[in-house]
């Protein structure tokens, strides 16, 4: 690490010989970030740059973002946590095994589809660490992650979208928000950016965040072409309905459309709010659909609710059936293999053998 003036930035921007493999910029006490950190950062993309800044003032961190900045430290800090800031940004990294991104995409709305992907993810979170799980909502000016998690982000996916020729480990960190232990949310935009997304743009933020998430998690929008013809890299896709007929229409022409762009294996049901005495039953569903049941959540209203109210997800507790048909769901995708216990006997022969062995 080398401590240089500003003065000297254009100079070391300019260099073709030796740079410094990590540079810190002191920003406390309302200075603003040096308007060569730019140009510098385009001419030598390799070297780390690490801030250390009064607060995370949003303005200065969206600056820092389009800088290329990848750390910022803010006060209250010790000369550790500037240290470990450096270790991140200067740290190899391996290849890594590419993590299971799935994607979930409502029949129509109000069928419960955010409050099946905030739950699912946070399931997975809570069993995969060390590693973590991601919650992307790509829905446009619209998205209620953020609600149902009952945080407010500073930024959203488009700031991802804007920003993948050089996404990286520590600017991710910067964008996402952690909702729950070891589940982190990459928000939808407060309002929509009034033209399509890139699907390529889509598919590289994908790809990256398989590559840095155990499991990731996307809520879908369901009118979205460019989010919907970029999902080649997602191992399944969960199309979430109900037993109500309207529904099942609906589900049957989403399911439809997905399966001629990727497959039939890759798209199938998950029904919300399930009942296994309503007119319309499962086998009813598949045939409409095309598409087999995954997996079924049981009706909760109450509790879905003062989860929705509260901003605490459901999966957060242990103590439903719903929340226990998110762990059976998570443990599937996550190939957990349920745990086969021999069956107690109260009889004398039962307490006669455990005797024995």
């Amino acid at each position: 690490m080398t401590t240089v003036p500003v003065a000297d930035l254009t100079r070391l921007a300019g260099a073709s010989g030796k740079v410094p493999d990590v540079i810190v910029f002191d920003v406390r006490g309302g200075m603003s970030l040096p308007a060569d950190c730019a140009a510098f950062r385009r001419q030598h993309s390799d070297v780390g740059i690490v801030i250390v800044a009064s607060a995370l003032d949003p303005a200065l961190l969206l600056d820092a973002m389009r800088a290329g900045v990848n750390e910022v430290v803010a006060e209250p800090f010790t000369d550790e946590s500037v240290t470990e800031a450096v270790a991140r940004v200067t740290a190899s990294r391996g290849p890594v095994e590419a993590g299971k991104v799935y994607g979930f995409i409502g029949a129509k709305g109000g069928v419960g589809t955010t409050t099946v992907a905030v739950n699912t993810a946070i399931t997975l979170g809570a069993m995969g660490k060390p590693g973590r799980s991601l919650l992307i909502d790509f829905h446009q000016g619209g998205g209620d992650a953020a609600v149902f998690t009952g945080v407010e982000p500073r930024f959203s996916v488009l700031n991802a979208l804007e920003n993948t020729h050089r996404l990286d480990q520590n600017l991710l960190r910067n964008l996402v928000t952690e909702v729950a232990p070891h589940t982190d949310l990459l928000a939808a935009p407060d309002r929509s950016i009034g033209g399509p997304l890139q699907p390529e743009s889509i598919r590289r933020l994908i790809s990256f965040v398989a590559a840095t998430y155990t499991h990731t998690i996307i809520d879908l929008p369901k009118s979205d072409g460019a989010v919907l013809d970029s999902l080649e890299q997602l191992s399944n896709i969960f199309v979430v309905a109900n037993q109500e007929l309207a529904t099942v229409r609906s589900a049957s022409r989403v399911a439809s459309s997905l399966r001629q762009r990727y497959g039939r294996e890759k798209v199938t049901i998950v029904l919300s709010r399930s009942d296994r005495q309503a007119d319309i039953g499962f086998d009813d569903v598949e045939k409409a659909v095309g598409s087999r049941v995954d997996h079924t959540f049981p009706s909760d209203y109450r509790s879905a609710l003062q989860a929705l109210n509260s901003g605490r997800p459901i999966a957060l507790d242990n103590h439903n059936d719903l929340s226990a048909a998110f762990r059976r769901f998570a443990n599937k995708l996550a190939g957990v293999k349920k745990e086969q216990t021999a069956p107690k006997s109260g009889g004398l022969l039962g307490r006669l053998t455990q005797r024995r062995a």
